[in-house]
């Protein structure tokens, strides 16, 4: 693919629809003033058991029951999958949906109440799923802060492996 490596953080939703799988970049890719937060679209995620950091479109519902597209960070670890959410748009905005204060930034841009995100579902179908991986976002700061603990000590029990 001929896409210049990107700042995950400037995924726009266009993006995210001509691509749907976006990894990471590896340290000996990229080139002047490019970093680990850079990705490119990926030819495909990698199998179960197989080991890579991508950001895979997702759609997430909102406590009103909208729904807005974004993106949720996969992190495949041999037979360890950890999903994080981190970008949601709302009206061209790019935003993060563990912020404490997203309800109220989506609420402004949108001009409408529409309460905070509750839940992801990514937009493809990961290989060995039957169905697009999904989890729900807790709006507790603690609650929040022990799934990333979780995942943080689940991580570090993985073994390493390339």
């Amino acid at each position: 693919m001929s896409l210049s490596p990107v700042p995950v953080h400037t995924l726009t939703t266009e993006n995210l629809r001509r691509f749907a799988v976006w990894r990471y970049l590896h340290d000996d890719e990229g080139g002047e003033g490019t970093d680990e937060s850079f990705v490119t679209p990926a030819d495909e995620v990698p199998p179960a058991g197989g080991y890579g950091s991508f950001v895979v479109a997702a759609t997430y519902l909102l406590h009103g029951g909208d729904e807005l597209p974004g993106a949720v960070q996969f992190d495949q670890l041999g037979s360890k999958r950890q999903f994080t959410p981190i970008l949601i748009h709302a009206a061209g905005q790019c935003l993060d949906p563990l912020a404490s204060d997203v309800a109220a930034r989506i609420s402004r841009l949108q001009n409408a109440p529409g309460g905070p995100p509750v839940r992801w579902t990514l937009d493809i179908t990961l290989p060995g799923d039957r169905a697009p991986a999904s989890g729900r976002i807790y709006r507790s700061r603690v609650l929040q802060a022990l799934a990333l603990l979780v995942q943080l000590v689940s991580l570090f029990f993985t073994p390493r492996g390339r």
